[in-house]
């Protein structure tokens, strides 16, 4: 009678959780994405170089971009356009340093162990209203009380263009040649990890 009981409570909890569409929630815990649903489209163009790079590190910025977009595409239900007028948003990235480490040599002085990082500068737009998502957002504080005349009309809204201040990101890939590990597989790897450190950055504030 209660394994009876529970199950019929189970099944109104998911009834009453569901909402419209796909998603559903319950006991606190949701589907619903974690991404701003408002923001379809987004336009990312191939990120900037201006890091001192070497021949093994040529391109990186393509990898990087490669990466980011088909993060976006798998774990988003945002999709990546081409053209930028038909965008609800842009994301701009600039790789602006590029070091490499030495963290082990063998008594050849020969590199048995060595790390390359790598930063990237990112501005997120949302080009509907020139917003910069990417901005850290100040704590809300209480509307402020002004002096209200009613004999004057209401102050018409300013269009003001948010100033971007790039939020910074950083990823670090390992080269072991003993293990195979070169600056090829390093390169992947730091791709692989801003891009999904940069769709994280882009999920709706919790």
């Amino acid at each position: 009678m209660m394994n009876r009981v529970a199950i019929f409570g189970l099944v109104l909890a998911l009834s009453a959780g569901c909402q419209s569409g796909r998603d559903f929630t319950l006991f606190g815990y949701s589907t619903k994405p974690l991404h701003d649903e408002t923001i379809r489209t987004v336009y990312v163009p191939v990120f900037k170089n201006v890091a001192f790079q070497t021949t093994a590190n040529r391109e990186l910025e393509v990898d990087i971009t490669r990466a980011v977009v088909r993060e976006i595409e798998q774990r988003t239900r945002m999709k990546v356009v081409s053209d930028r007028e038909r965008a609800d948003t842009e994301l701009l990235g600039t790789l602006v340093a590029l070091r490499k480490g030495v963290v082990n040599q063998n008594q050849q002085n020969l590199t048995r162990e060595a790390e390359l990082t790598a930063t990237v500068n990112l501005v997120w737009r949302d080009l509907r209203d020139g917003r910069v998502l990417s901005n850290r957002r100040p704590a809300a504080q209480p509307d402020a009380v002004l002096p209200f005349d009613p004999s004057l009309p209401p102050p018409e809204p300013v269009a003001v263009q948010e100033k971007a201040i790039p939020a910074q990101v950083v990823a670090v890939g390992r080269v072991v040649p003993e293990l195979g590990e070169t600056n090829a597989t390093a390169n992947q790897s730091i791709a692989n990890q801003l891009a999904r450190q940069i769709v994280n950055m882009m999920e709706s504030n919790w």
